[in-house]
């Protein structure tokens, strides 16, 4: 069955993108974009990223633009031919967003779907002003800035899962924190990358293992910025437990 192609830009750049003729799906699947990683293979198909940097009146702007080629997922609505990995991600950062959960901002998205292949692309802004909160972490060293930054991702953990929704790979590399988030001026300080397994949750602790793989892989984060984490994801929960207490559920969600 074949289907587009299709685009959705979003209108910010949608002009934009019309005077640089990347206003469909083949001008933007066929841009030039200087690789950031090895392509990944699996899945019966393959997925790329790159940088994209263009142009524009007020300096160039970069964007990462994610190209899949029958990189695709099943899923409860799409289960005999799945949908591509990057439009379940597209999906989520939509949902997440509806909910005031700060995630990355979509410039496009688009799907061909034909004969023996099925391809998808996602372009995102660049987060540039960000580091990942093991980087931002060991640029930073006075105390009061981590506790507050521990805070801040306790309550974004609380509201995703409050929202029915867990990230499914919260490592470090996924929390984005804003180079500025000690003056806090920042208006999104913490953002959630990364949402290619991102689903909803069913239960008052479905959303458990999220904390267990950032404590996980997480070192820098020690025990006194785990407890900031854990009281701040308490009262972001209204829950009616201890950080101990929280703890060793956290552990038993592993099992």
């Amino acid at each position: 069955m074949n289907a587009g192609p299709w685009l959705r830009v979003a209108a910010a750049e949608r002009e934009w993108f019309a005077s640089l003729g990347l206003d469909d799906f083949e001008a933007l699947w066929r841009a030039p974009a200087t690789p950031v990683e090895t392509g990944n293979r699996a899945r019966g198909g393959t997925s790329a990223v790159g940088i994209l940097e263009l142009a524009s009146p007020d300096g160039p702007r970069r964007y990462y633009l994610k190209r899949q080629r029958n990189f695709n997922c099943r899923t409860l609505r799409h289960c005999w031919r799945g949908i591509p990995v990057a439009q379940r991600e597209w999906q989520a950062i939509e949902a997440l967003r509806r909910r005031g959960i700060a995630t990355l901002e979509v410039a496009a998205f688009g799907r061909q779907r034909r004969a023996g292949e099925d391809r998808a692309l996602l372009l995102t802004r660049a987060l540039d002003g960000h580091r990942d909160l093991d980087t931002w972490l060991a640029e930073n060293t006075a105390a009061e800035p981590r506790r507050r930054l521990a805070e801040a991702v306790g309550a974004l953990i609380a509201r995703l899962h409050r929202a029915g929704w867990r990230h499914g790979c919260l490592y470090p590399k996924h929390l984005f924190v804003a180079q500025d988030f000690t003056a806090g001026a920042a208006r999104e300080p913490l953002r959630l990358i990364d949402l290619e397994k991102c689903r909803r949750i069913r239960g008052r602790w479905g959303g458990l293992r999220d904390l267990d793989t950032l404590f996980r892989h997480g070192p820098a984060l020690d025990s006194a910025l785990r407890e900031s984490v854990l009281a701040s994801y308490i009262a972001g929960r209204e829950l009616s437990i201890d950080g101990a207490a929280l703890a060793r559920r956290i552990a038993r969600s592993k099992r």
